[in-house]
């Protein structure tokens, strides 16, 4: 009989099959700049205009997010792998070294370079298990001028890169 253990290893391997965008959710708190690495994150409704996002229970910057009660999604690009990498660890100043501007709605972070950004006030949350589940109104929101610019793609415990034209959908 297979053990917690591997179950859970087995349900990350399976769901790694799945392939997610990358996007750092930022806000202030204190005046500071706070953010975090998500890939649970989606559009949830069109009227009203509203994203949902999950968020690890064991997060030390999303508390100081939720506190704000706002927040920016910046959507990842491909080249953006060391920012994703930067926002995933705690107890960094993980803006030491980022440039952003403040969003015009909510003054979160907006990082530079991202593919687009939202900027969003929190809505509602849900218990998740071991996740906090976020939706959200959506206020602003803005793509990149490069409409070359590809996505930060997650697959199989890795970033990757999308390397194929698109399909024409039939």
């Amino acid at each position: 009989m297979p053990t917690e253990q591997d179950l859970s290893a087995e349900y990350r391997t399976v769901m790694g099959h799945f392939p997610t965008g990358v996007v750092v959710v930022s806000g202030i708190s204190g005046g500071a700049p706070v953010g975090l690495t998500v890939q649970s994150f989606m559009a949830l409704s069109l009227q009203p205009r509203m994203i949902l996002l999950s968020v690890d229970r064991g997060s030390t910057s999303w508390p100081l997010i939720a506190a704000g009660g706002k927040l920016a999604v910046n959507v990842m690009a491909q080249g953006q792998e060391g920012v994703a990498m930067t926002f995933a660890k705690s107890g960094t100043d993980k803006f030491a070294e980022i440039s952003w501007a403040a969003g015009p709605e909510t003054g979160s972070p907006l990082i530079e370079g991202c593919q687009a950004w939202i900027e969003a006030e929190v809505a509602q949350t849900y218990d998740g298990g071991d996740h906090v589940i976020v939706t959200a109104h959506v206020l602003a929101m803005r793509t990149a001028s490069d409409d070359d610019s590809q996505p930060l793609v997650f697959f199989r415990s890795k970033f990757r890169q999308l390397d194929q034209p698109a399909l024409v959908a039939g």
